[in-house]
This record gives structure tokens, C-alpha cells and sequence, in this order.
């Protein structure tokens, strides 16, 4: 089967693509059959979604990389860094000139060293990189049929000088076309970058025989699901109705607004089943890590680390619990379980051998199904770590602190060779949380962070 070469810059659609000497410019309506590979140059940027097309058993389509550098990355974002494009209404109160193809969903400044904080309304802008758009909602208006009318939506910053001076870099992340990835089957997409993202970075709907290896996902999600009650949303990866035989592994999840990994959907009709979720990195997950939402089987959430639950843009500078469709209840949580009637979950989910770090505004794990359905979970040998908070686990239907392991492990009858231990990272001030070798730790992810 060929493989096929492109480069963002110094490529031609002219070119026949098959040797990294020969590249093609962009991927656009090259005729590809099952089986086939592209290759993207490392160190490519490509603005828009990346359009895949499905391989069949035993020739799966494969998107993946070439070269050396960063891997391939796909931005849901525009940059608004030109200081003419910016006019001080007020004091300290910034209009951009520029118009939108459609919602801005987050901004983020300085390469993703740092992020603008949304606010309601133009009275808010108060601080620093606070940010405000005038037509907040209106993709999720039309998604739901209602018509929506008016001038173009008008983008604000507050900030104390020219924001495209004060900053070296500005991307606003728009709604889009929804995700930057999708593959409905026997797809593979391995050493690629989705950023910048308004809603989500890959979502499929009855997807099966999908593959993704060694991604990055970062800065995803952030779009306004309800204006009146102040909801927004946001996955990375997120499967519907009926997913089958996916694999995510060796990713890296970081700055989400909402979930790293999802399935949802499926009723107690198309339940997904078989879903891999192993060795990956979550940092910074405003929802949680692995939102289990609805019923499935077979599901494995094995050998991941998860850090910060809550952390990253989603908490917006506000005082928690952030708003979400079970508020007051807390959000930021490692594994998150709900929407599962009694007597609909048919089969088991593994959640084994996890480090779970940190979640001081939520839980490791928050689960709100009956306990019923609990007991079709199977947890063990995962490392948990919370220094601050008041919430380590929500099981069987009770609270547990984090001094109460020892009373969580009896009343839930789960993680029964687990511990509650600070884990030993190799450098985590340096992003490097893979583990030094101890004795009876779980292994973790074994990727190593940026």
C-alpha cells in the first residue's frame, strides 16, 4: 500500500506524494484507497480539521508523521496577534476589528503559556486577559434550530496596553466545524497535534476499529452549551452510540475544558464496548480525565496518569463548584460515572493500575450511579495522591476524604490492592511524570510529558 507525504510549506499538490522529496501542499480530495498512509511533515501547522476517510478490515487508513521536530499539528484556531486590529474603547478595554467565521470559544496567549478567563458581560472585564464575545451561544442556537439574527459577534479584551503587544502570541479557538478529527472505521492516527479547538478534538458517532497513538491533545473545548444557566463544554475525545474496538493509548490530554476520553450515548441499545483507554497523560481536565457516561462493557481505563482534575482554563478564576449540569454538585474529577440507570449497565469497566494525583476541587473517583451498577466496576492497584481538598473518592453512595482509604476500600469493597501514597515523580516540576521505580507502584503512563 503507498504512502503519501505532505508539507504544509514547501510542498505541491502537483507532486505525486510518495516520497518525502515529492510532498503534497495539502491533503484536500487526493483519491486515497483503504490501506493507504499520510504521512504529515513534523513541524507543520494546518488551521481546520484533519478530513480522514475509512480503511476496512485488515487495511486500516493511517495518519501519522514524518521527519523531526514537533509532531503535526491542527489548529481549531486564528490568530489575532496584528496590534492595528486593536482599538481601546476605554481605558484598558480593547475591541478586536476582525470578524469571525463563527463563536470564539477561548483564547490562548503566549503559545499556551497562559489563557484568557471568559466573562458574561462587558461589565465584568476587570483583570488581566479577561475576555468577553458578544454572541456567546449562538452555534449552540442553531444546532437546536432556532434562528439566530444580528450583527457579527464583537470580541473584547481587557488588558493594560495593546493585547497584541502585551502578549507574544493570541489564538482565539472558535466553534468550527465542531471537532478537528473524526474516523468512522479501521482509522489510525498516531504522532499528530489537535489544538485549539472550540468544542472538541476527536468525536465520532458509532465509530468502531479506531486507533489513536502517541496524540496531543491541548487547549480543547470551551464552547457555551446554555447561556441562561452559564454551561460550557468540551471533549477530546469523545465516542457515541454504539463505539466499538477503540484504542487510545500513549496520548497526551492537557488543558481540557471538559472530559480527556468519553463515551456517550447508546442507551441500553448501541452500548460502546471494547474502548482502550491506556498509558496516557491527563493534566489539567476541567470535568475529569475518563468520563464514564452511560452504559457500555468492556471497557478498560487502565495504566494512565492523571493530574489536576479542575486544573487548567475551565475553573475561569471563579470560585468552585463551576457550572455544570449536576451544579452545586463539585466537578474536576479523575473518573467521573453518571447517567446509568439501575439495571442498565451489562458488563464490566476496569479502572486498574492509575495514578491519580491531585484533584482539590472534585474526587479521583466521583460516581452518582446506583450501587448496583457500582459493583460492575472493577477497581484496583491504582496510586492515589490528594494533599488539599475535601473529597478523595464518592462511592456507594457516601463521601470519602482522604483520610478515610482504609474505610472507602471496606464500604465499596473496591481497590483492594491500592494505596494512598504520594507518587514518585521523576521531575514534576519539569512536567515529567513518569515514575521512579518503586517497588509495588503501579506502572502509570509511560509517557513522558512536554
Amino acid at each position: 500500500m503507498p504512502t503519501y507525504h505532505v508539507d504544509a510549506e514547501l510542498g505541491n499538490d502537483l507532486n505525486n506524494g510518495l516520497s518525502p522529496a515529492r510532498p503534497w501542499k495539502a491533503l484536500a480530495e487526493q483519491a486515497l484507497q483503504p490501506g493507504d498512509s499520510v504521512l504529515f511533515k513534523r513541524g507543520s501547522v494546518f488551521r481546520g480539521p484533519l478530513r480522514t476517510r475509512c480503511g476496512e478490515e485488515g487495511a486500516p487508513m493511517t495518519y501519522g508523521a514524518y521527519g523531526e521536530g514537533a509532531k503535526p499539528a491542527f489548529l481549531g484556531s486564528v490568530a489575532a496577534g496584528n496590534p492595528a486590529d486593536w482599538t481601546e474603547e476605554k481605558p484598558s478595554l480593547w475591541r478586536y476589528a476582525g470578524a469571525f467565521s463563527s463563536e470564539v470559544c477561548h483564547l490562548i496567549f503566549d503559545g499556551g503559556k497562559s489563557w484568557g478567563n471568559l466573562r458574561w458581560s462587558l461589565a465584568e472585564l476587570r483583570h488581566q486577559g479577561e475576555w468577553f464575545y458578544t454572541q456567546f451561544g449562538e452555534n449552540t442556537l442553531r444546532e437546536r434550530g432556532k434562528v439566530v439574527s444580528g450583527p457579527p459577534g464583537i470580541l473584547y479584551i481587557y488588558s493594560k496596553g495593546n493585547p497584541a503587544t502585551v502578549y507574544t502570541g493570541i489564538e482565539c479557538a472558535l466553534w468550527g466545524q465542531r471537532r478537528l478529527a473524526s474516523g468512522r472505521h479501521h482509522v489510525v492516527l498516531e504522532n499528530l497535534a489537535f489544538m485549539n479547538a472550540g468544542v472538541h478534538g476527536f468525536a465520532e458517532t458509532d465509530g468502531h476499529h479506531i486507533t489513536l497513538r502517541g496524540c496531543d491533545f491541548r487547549f480543547i473545548g470551551g464552547a457555551v452549551w446554555s447561556l441562561e444557566r452559564r454551561i460550557r463544554f468540551g471533549n477530546a475525545v469523545e465516542f457515541w452510540d454504539g463505539a466499538n474496538d477503540i484504542t487510545v493509548e500513549r496520548c497526551l490530554f492537557d488543558k481540557i475544558y471538559d472530559s480527556g476520553v468519553t463515551h456517550q450515548g447508546g442507551r441500553t441499545v448501541h452500548i460502546p464496548h471494547h474502548l482502550y483507554f491506556r498509558d496516557n497523560l491527563f493534566i489539567d481536565c476541567g470535568m475529569a480525565a475518563y468520563e464514564c457516561r452511560e452504559p457500555s462493557r468492556e471497557v478498560y481505563f487502565e495504566h494512565n496518569t492523571c493530574v489536576n482534575a479542575g486544573g487548567g482554563f475551565s475553573m475561569q478564576g471563579e470560585a468552585p463548584p463551576r457550572p455544570s449540569e449536576i451544579h452545586p454538585q463539585p466537578m474536576g474529577h479523575h473518573v467521573f460515572i453518571w447517567r446509568i440507570e439501575a439495571g442498565t449497565q451489562p458488563g464490566a469497566v476496569y479502572l486498574r493500575h492509575n495514578i491519580f494525583h491531585e484533584a482539590p476541587y472534585g474526587a479521583a473517583l466521583y460516581s452518582i450511579i446506583p450501587p448496583e451498577e457500582e459493583r460492575k466496576f472493577i477497581v484496583d492497584g491504582n496510586l492515589y495522591w490528594q494533599s488539599s481538598g475535601t473529597l478523595l473518592n464518592r462511592f456507594a453512595g457516601e463521601d470519602f476524604p482522604r483520610e478515610a482509604f482504609g474505610r472507602y476500600q471496606k464500604a465499596s469493597g473496591q481497590d483492594g490492592q491500592s494505596r494512598f501514597e504520594k507518587p514518585a515523580f521523576r521531575d514534576e516540576a519539569g512536567g515529567d511524570y513518569r515514575l521512579v521505580d518503586r517497588p509495588g507502584d503501579p506502572v502509570g503512563s509511560r509517557y513522558l510529558a512536554v
